[in-house]
C-alpha cells in the first residue's frame, strides 16, 4: 500500500499532459481505440488459461475443458480478422508479423518476460513451502525487485534517449535476464540455498525484464 501511494503521487505531480487545447475530442479518441481486437484478445486468452488449467486438474476430455479450448480458438480467430479487417488503428498489426525484425524481438521479449514471470510466481512458492518462509518474510525478500525494476526501466530510458542505440542494451538486458534466472534455478535447485543469491538473481533479473518492454 505505502509503495502504491507513492506511485500515485509520483504520478499525479510528475506527469506532465499538453494543454486541453491540443487534446483530441474525447469521442473521436474512443473511436480510435481497438474495443473490438481487446476484447477479443482477452477472451481468448483467458478461455485459453481456464482450459489448460481446467484440462490439467479435471480431464482433457471434459465437456467444459472442450468448450472453453473451442472458444478460445475462435475468440483467436475473431481477433486476427479484426486486426487484419476491421480495427483502423489494430493493437496488434499486420505489419509487426509481417517484419521478421519486429516479429523476432517480440517474441523474444514475449519468451523472456515469460520466464521471469514464472520465476516471481515460484520463487514465493518455494519459499513458503520448502524454506518455511512466512508470507512477510517472502514480501521482504521481493522488495527489492521492486527497487530494481524500476531503476532498471529508468536507466534504460535515459541510456536509449541520450544515444539512441538500442542494439547492445537489447543484447545486455537478455543476457542480464538469464544471469538472474540462472541464478535463481540454482540456489533453489542443485545449488546450495542461499538467500542472498536468490535476492541477488531476482534484482538482477527484473532489472532487465522491465525494460524489455521498452524496446
Amino acid at each position: 500500500m505505502p509503495i502504491a501511494i507513492l506511485a500515485l503521487g509520483a504520478v499525479a505531480f510528475g506527469l506532465k499532459l499538453p494543454p486541453k487545447e491540443d487534446q483530441e475530442n474525447f469521442k473521436t479518441k474512443l473511436k480510435r481505440i481497438d474495443f473490438g481486437g481487446a476484447f477479443t484478445l482477452v477472451t481468448a486468452v483467458f478461455t485459453l488459461l481456464l482450459a489448460l488449467d481446467r484440462g490439467g486438474n479435471v480431464s482433457w476430455t471434459d465437456h467444459f475443458t472442450i468448450a472453453t479450448f473451442t472458444v478460445s480458438v475462435v475468440t483467436f480467430l475473431a481477433f486476427v480478422f479484426i486486426e487484419m479487417r476491421v480495427a483502423p488503428e489494430p493493437i496488434a498489426p499486420a505489419y509487426i508479423i509481417r517484419n521478421s525484425t519486429l516479429f523476432a524481438i517480440y517474441m523474444a521479449n514475449f519468451l523472456m518476460i515469460g520466464a521471469n514471470m514464472t520465476m516471481l510466481f515460484s520463487v514465493p512458492l518455494y519459499l513458503q513451502a520448502v524454506r518455511q518462509f512466512t508470507p512477510s518474510q517472502v514480501g521482504l525478500t521481493l522488495l527489492s525487485n521492486v527497487v530494481a525494476g524500476a531503476v532498471g526501466s529508468v536507466s534504460t530510458g535515459l541510456v536509449m534517449k541520450a544515444t539512441g542505440k538500442y542494439y547492445v542494451l537489447t543484447i545486455t538486458t537478455f543476457a542480464l535476464s538469464f544471469i538472474g534466472d540462472s541464478l535463481i534455478a540454482g540456489v533453489t535447485g542443485p545449488v546450495a540455498f542461499n538467500i542472498a543469491l536468490l535476492c541477488t538473481g531476482g534484482d538482477i533479473a527484473t532489472t532487465s525484464c522491465c525494460p524489455l518492454t521498452s524496446f
